[in-house]
């Protein structure tokens, strides 16, 4: 793979996962999500037209699937956050923000990491094309949760959030073996 094709989008990635611009009133989850997707597309048409500049490097050099790899983590875990609060921010789920249910700031941040844990951890699985251990990965924070999903409401917040955290790591997987191939 052409190192050049992944440099915009990983510079990005990195600006957005040292940056990460909060959901505030005026941008909320579904025009999150769609700016989102359009620099997601012009990174990777910008790399498109790049690729062809890089010059040749020997074999046995995979500075393009490193590179696409050290993108997809971070992307994933970093920026990952700030496109899951937004999907639990669309009007049209009216789900309530962790910091309305009275959670300290402890527990929010406790959350945040589970969270880029469990999208590292199903990124990896889906590289390894293990994608039935991916469903261990909701067992385990079921069970965790057990107690907690009594109430329909945190039972909702918690599911969506998890399968929108796994849904985005698998399309990152699947979009980096295309990739790689």
């Amino acid at each position: 793979m052409n190192p050049l094709f992944v440099v915009p989008l990983l510079v990005y990635t990195l600006a957005a996962a040292l940056w990460p611009a909060q959901v505030d009133g005026r941008r909320r989850g579904a025009s999150v999500l769609l700016v989102e997707v359009a620099i997601v597309i012009v990174a990777l048409t910008i790399g498109t037209f790049l690729a062809p500049l890089a010059v040749p490097l020997p074999k046995g050099l995979f500075w393009g699937r490193i590179g696409l790899l050290a993108t997809g983590y971070l992307y994933v875990c970093g920026r990952g956050m700030i496109l899951i609060r937004a999907v639990l921010e669309l009007p049209t789920l009216q789900m309530r923000r962790d910091e309305d249910r009275t959670a300290g700031a402890i527990e929010i941040s406790r959350g945040r990491a589970i969270g880029a844990l469990e999208r590292a951890l199903a990124l990896t699985l889906v590289l390894l094309g293990e994608y039935t251990a991916i469903g261990w990965i909701i067992a385990a924070k079921s069970l965790a949760r057990f107690r907690a999903l009594e109430d329909r409401e945190f039972a909702e917040y918690f599911l969506i959030g998890t399968l929108a955290s796994l849904l985005l790591a698998l399309g990152a997987g699947i979009g980096m073996r295309i990739l790689m191939r």
